[in-house]
């Protein structure tokens, strides 16, 4: 009697083999690869203009600051000076090597990159050293994963505040996963780069410290106080914080004199939201209750330590974004980011718990699983926010149309420009490089103060009625414009204020009012109208 042949069947029945036999050979590393190069040639277009507006506006104080002029004295702005020291780095590097032709705004895509790297190298090898991350779909969704986070989600906030905080702590997220989970493998040289990069990323930002407090707090809890207080991580982390409070202090301190009432009188009333609008808003609520289900997810099922200590950066995330009460894209970008990166732990520490795959067979199937994830994450992100469509429309735009305007009209490289925005006005500044002739770089000042129209009788305080911050606005505003007087004036017709008495507030009658304002302003007339601005030309 003949024996039946059951080697077909025993294809079908056993997956390893049939992945080993059917499958190509090197389609793994092939997707491996592709994952890598996507968010690489992603990357090079932040190579084209514009930069982020608000990253132009702080690299034009760290500009003006090295170039001799007085921090919170001769340029003024809100952010802390470990800011101004961070994106002064590209501006130097211009300096420096001159013979390479590269502007700071190239210096400053260059230096992204290279934190990028280093984040992202750190992190693959944080990954396969925390125990509940060494597992086949983890360890290969987690560092693609985090390119993307680092590369493609920020889109038009590349660059910004929260971004480079993002990027400096992501080594600090995962270490803190390896230090909940008892490991201790990780060398002295390498806690303290990933310390030090984590406390310069979260000490940029006051509110940005309640990241590593809600992190530190959970592994309190779960390590014990003992443990805790031998870690050097939370104390390198509070260290940079002490340590950039005291150069507040010491160094510069017309930030505490003159900024920061400004910014609790009058930068505090833009936005117009509250922390409770953010918090529960349409980006920041929908990201809390993915943290909430992903981390019921990884602890009842995946039971993941990594996962909580994720969750917990994300509720920190979450509260620096609310606190702020702005409300803007950029504050929600670490939140959002930890939500996804928890997204992929969760959902590849599940699968490797409960659907084992054999080690011989799992590196294909892996790698398919992960490229789905990412391109359901390229997908959502192009959704979100269309790519590249300032740097598409950059010639057309306003900020181009500008560009070209002071270019060909502003011989002395000067301008001043009125306006509640930074937009469009930087990175014009930037890229043309001009100075703006005074020291604010918008009118947030006046923009608080007039917000609410109801407490004021007429549409403009007389000088003698006028608040310390605002008569110093009115004052040296005007002291400036009389003193380096700018090639061109822009006065944006949408001041950002309410009516008031039926009337709309006009930046340039406000000023006329001071005498040394409107004695200069003679020597000036109308020049052109682009969109919403009124451009006035020195004769």
């Amino acid at each position: 009697m003949a024996v039946p042949d059951n080697r077909a069947a025993e294809v079908v029945h056993h997956p390893s083999r049939f992945l080993r036999d059917r499958l190509p050979i090197g389609a793994d590393r092939a997707i491996n690869v592709l994952l890598l190069l996507i968010p690489a040639a992603w990357a090079t277009i932040y190579l084209l203009p514009p930069i982020n507006h608000d990253v132009g506006a702080v690299m034009d104080v760290a500009h003006r600051w090295i170039g001799g002029e007085t921090l919170y004295v001769d340029i003024i702005d809100i952010n802390l000076p470990l800011v101004f020291a961070l994106y002064a780095i590209p501006d130097l590097l211009a300096r420096a090597l001159p013979f390479l032709g590269l502007p700071a705004t190239t210096w400053l895509t260059l230096c992204f990159y290279i934190a990028i790297v280093g984040s992202f190298l750190g992190c693959r090898r944080l990954t396969h050293r925390v125990p509940s991350l060494a597992h086949p779909l983890t360890e290969a969704l987690v560092p693609p994963t985090l390119l993307f986070l680092f590369v493609v989600l920020p889109n038009e906030s590349f660059g910004q505040r929260e971004h480079l905080m993002f990027v400096m702590s992501a080594p600090y997220l995962l270490h803190a996963a390896e230090r909940a989970e008892g490991r201790s493998d990780t060398g002295s040289l390498a806690i303290w780069a990933i310390a030090l990069a984590a406390g310069i990323g979260f000490a940029q930002k006051p509110y940005f410290m309640l990241i590593p407090l809600a992190v530190e707090t959970y592994l309190l809890l779960h390590r014990g106080w003992r443990q805790t207080l031998r870690d050097r991580v939370p104390w390198i982390v509070g260290g940079v914080a002490v340590l950039h409070a005291a150069v507040v202090v010491l160094v510069t301190p017309a930030y505490l004199t003159i900024v920061l009432p400004m910014a609790l009188d009058d930068y505090a009333q833009l936005g117009g939201t509250t922390w409770q609008a953010v918090l529960f808003g349409p980006v920041l609520g929908p990201c809390l209750l993915a943290l909430a289900a992903f981390g019921l997810i990884a602890v009842f099922l995946a039971r993941t330590v990594a996962a909580r200590v994720i969750v917990a950066y994300g509720l920190g995330a979450a509260l620096a974004a609310a606190v702020q009460a702005k409300g803007w894209p950029y504050h929600v970008l670490p939140g959002l980011s930890a939500t996804i990166l928890l997204a992929a732990v969760t959902i590849s520490q599940t699968i490797d718990r409960y659907l084992p795959i054999d080690r011989a067979a799992h590196r294909l199937p892996v790698m398919a699983i992960s490229a789905t994830f990412l391109i359901l994450f390229y997908f959502q992100a192009a959704l979100f926010a269309p790519p590249f469509q300032k740097q598409r429309q950059f010639e057309d735009s306003i900020t181009g149309v500008l560009l070209h305007v002071v270019e060909q009209n502003a011989p002395n490289r000067r301008i001043l420009v009125l306006s509640p925005g930074i937009y469009p006005y930087y990175p014009l500044v930037n890229y043309a490089d001009v100075r703006m002739t005074m020291r604010f770089q918008t009118m947030w000042v006046l923009q608080g103060i007039y917000a609410d129209c109801e407490e004021y009788p007429t549409l403009y305080n007389a000088p003698e009625d006028m608040s310390d911050a605002e008569r110093f606005v009115f004052d040296t505003v005007s002291a400036d414009f009389q003193r380096q007087q700018p090639d061109l004036v822009i006065v944006d017709r949408v001041a950002g204020m309410p009516r008031c008495q039926g009337r709309v507030f006009d930046y340039l009658e406000y000023f006329m009012r001071n005498p040394q304002f409107a004695r200069a302003f003679e020597r000036y007339t109308h020049f052109m109208d682009v969109e919403r601005y009124t451009i006035y030309k020195r004769r």
